[in-house]
């Protein structure tokens, strides 16, 4: 049974935000947090068995929604009967929708988005969550606020992440490090909330999951069939297939374009592939339609705008897909790559082996995940030059570029990327 939608409320009250100077109000909102950390006890797990409602909450963004999947899985084998509600942004509902062992998808709207909340979203969300009489809430959120709805929503048991002394209101509070990868501090949380050990992970908790709704899969079918990829009775595939994905580094409140490899170093490398006789696919959303144009003019040496693309081995699927689709079209293929972004992980949650470029983020921290140290079983090629800035200190995102000025992801080039892309398909 597919899990149940409840939208968000919507606010009334005037917005709060951008009145105090930013840097301002983090010094004051961290010394309030670490303040009320000592007034809040914590406490111990629960027993798995008064748990009869759990929340888990992460509000953004679509990329860590799924990163949040193997700790829903974690959860939903602790707490087995537990009626199990993922609680995530307007912007990130896609996602949630695809994750396994949610019995329930709520609306949070606004609500811990970066760049489109504020205090006035918090009433609202603690109404909604008092009204879900949960008894043990996951917050995998670093923000104070999102920390602080559960408990003033009610909630008993609390486990989220502490960074900084942000989770003061949790019960249970999981200390933040450098350069853990953001699953695994997810796992962290869902370990702690259960009192599980270290113990080896079943299969669905030691991989990222999403699954397409049939009709996404049925419309997926369509799209690789219409444009010639394989047969629809599945003939033995003559080319591999790669997905490119350019674009992407878009969610509400910031557009960070530091994430984005060049259009024209796509172009150089997809030439070589189909070269070698690979057939490419360019996926992207309505977002991504100006990269995907600027990646159609640099492969087409006439100037076209954008070129025309029959008999060149290159499929432009982007803008036609929503993302229980895309995930079915990767799914589809024989690798993928592109930058820091939700189809990153798309591809790994679908098995598909993927490379990936980064620059400002750090590959440790958001990188393919899989199992022992996030290796995603050798299919999983994070590519970064040494001398990127997240490679020397934390990464900041902000309301426009991650790095102001940073090119940083420049310095990768073509051929480390190309080798890698060709290694993953065995050529």
């Amino acid at each position: 049974m597919s899990p149940r939608h409840v939208p968000a409320p919507r606010s009334r009250l005037p917005s709060m935000t951008g009145t105090i100077p930013t840097h301002w109000r983090t010094r004051v909102i961290t010394l309030l947090a670490r303040t009320l950390g000592q007034a809040i006890p914590t406490r111990s797990a629960p027993d798995p068995a008064t748990i009869r409602r759990l929340i888990v909450i992460k509000p953004a963004s679509l990329g860590d929604v799924i990163l949040a999947s193997p700790a829903v899985a974690t959860l939903r084998r602790a707490f087995p009967n537990a009626y199990l509600t993922l609680a995530t942004g307007q912007w990130s509902l896609p996602a949630a929708r695809g994750i396994p062992g949610v019995d329930d998808i709520q609306d949070l709207g606004t609500f811990g988005t970066p760049g489109r909340f504020g205090v006035r979203d918090l009433p609202l969300a603690v109404a909604r969550l008092r009204a879900g009489r949960h008894d043990l809430a996951i917050v995998l959120d670093r923000s104070p606020l999102v920390a602080t709805a559960p408990l003033l929503a009610g909630i008993p048991h609390r486990a989220g992440i502490d960074s900084a002394g942000r989770g003061f209101a949790h019960t249970i509070r999981i200390p933040w490090t450098r350069r853990t990868h953001e699953a695994d501090l997810y796992q962290s949380v869902a370990h702690a909330a259960a009192s599980l050990s270290a113990e080896a992970p079943t299969a669905s908790e030691a991989q990222l999951a999403f699954r397409p709704t049939p009709d996404a899969t049925a419309i997926a079918d369509r799209l690789w069939g219409d444009a010639g990829l394989d047969d629809r009775a599945g003939a033995t595939r003559t080319a591999p297939v790669v997905v490119v994905h350019p674009g992407g580094a878009s969610n509400p409140g910031m557009t960070l374009a530091a994430k984005r490899w060049p259009a024209d170093r796509f172009a150089t490398v997809i030439r070589t592939l189909i070269a070698r006789g690979v057939r490419v696919v360019l996926v992207g959303h309505t977002s991504d339609a100006q990269i995907i144009a600027d990646v159609r003019r640099a492969l087409d040496p006439s100037g076209a705008s954008p070129p025309p693309l029959p008999g060149t081995g290159i499929v432009d699927l982007s803008g036609d897909a929503d993302l229980a689709t895309l995930a079915a079209l990767i799914g589809r293929a024989d690798a993928y790559l592109g930058n820091d972004s939700v189809p990153l992980h798309l591809a790994v949650a679908m098995g598909t082996p993927a490379v990936a470029i980064y620059g400002p983020t750090d590959p440790r921290v958001y990188g393919p995940w899989g199992p022992e140290g996030g290796t995603y079983a050798g299919k999983g090629i994070a590519i970064v030059d040494p001398g990127a800035c997240s490679q020397g200190r934390a990464f900041r995102p902000g309301p426009l570029d991650a790095c102001p000025g940073c090119r940083c992801i420049d310095r990768v080039d073509t051929s480390t990327v190309t080798n890698a892309v060709l290694n993953l398909l065995g050529r």
